[in-house]
């Protein structure tokens, strides 16, 4: 896409309007605030890349643990507090075992392919890892948004 064009897309359901480029600045200063906050990840060699998607719908984001990337759905956010939010939680999934989160994922056994997919892609709410994701984010948002929007 045009650099031109790409940054004058507008997250439409964000009840605050952001760039595309305005939210890949904020992004960034988020990860660098998981950076300073919580460090590296032991099971990386650098922190993970971030890109801003703002036409994938249904799910929040994610981290892709086969080339250290988070995708951050902006369709699928309502407010700034809700993309730093995600920001965190998939910043904690980079902090994580990507071996033990698949170990435990395998678990599943009982889920037909189908499920299994659909488990993949929207996580499950039950296992540790979204758990603790989740708790993380939440103890964290305020602190983050009041030093990164400062």
């Amino acid at each position: 896409m045009d650099n031109n064009i790409n940054n004058i897309l507008i997250c439409k359901v964000m009840k605050e309007k952001y760039t595309h480029k305005k939210l890949e600045e904020l992004g960034e200063k988020v990860i660098d605030w998981c950076l300073n906050e919580f460090g590296l990840s032991k099971h990386y060699n650098d922190y993970p890349y971030m890109d801003i998607v703002m036409d994938e719908e249904g799910i929040c984001g994610e981290f892709f643990s086969h080339n250290n990337q988070i995708i951050i759905c902006t369709p699928a956010l309502d407010t700034i507090d809700e993309f730093i939010d995600t920001v965190i939680h998939e910043y904690t999934h980079y902090m994580q075992s990507p071996t033990w989160y698949t170990r435990y994922a395998n678990k599943k056994i009982e889920l037909t392919a189908e499920e299994f997919a659909d488990y993949l892609l929207r996580g499950d709410p039950t296992h540790p890892y979204e758990i603790e994701a989740d708790e993380v984010a939440k103890k964290n948002m305020k602190k983050c948004k009041k030093e990164v929007l400062k």
